[in-house]
């Protein structure tokens, strides 16, 4: 049964859960805590800068005029991050 507590964590601990939320590796910012203190700091934050890597990849393809047909990438990128849900 989940307990509602109250912390002070660095400001960079947050965003780090903000990007978490963002590319779906947590539904919300509580869950991104509970798997930031269930799978380390150390961890998550290597997932979440492969993360960066791949949308910064994306977008530059975008740009360049590249499509990823039929959704494929959404597919892959739930796929991948659905591995981290809890």
């Amino acid at each position: 049964m989940p307990v509602t507590v109250s912390i002070k964590v660095r400001k960079e601990i947050v965003e780090l859960a903000e990007k978490m939320v963002r590319y779906g590796i947590a539904r919300n910012r509580s869950h991104a805590f509970n798997i930031l203190i269930e799978r380390g700091l150390n961890e998550v934050r290597m997932e979440v800068e492969f993360w960066d890597n791949v949308y910064k990849k994306a977008d530059e393809l975008l740009k360049k005029g590249y499509r990823v047909r039929h959704g494929g990438l959404n597919k892959l990128l739930e796929e991948n991050r659905s591995r981290w849900r809890i």
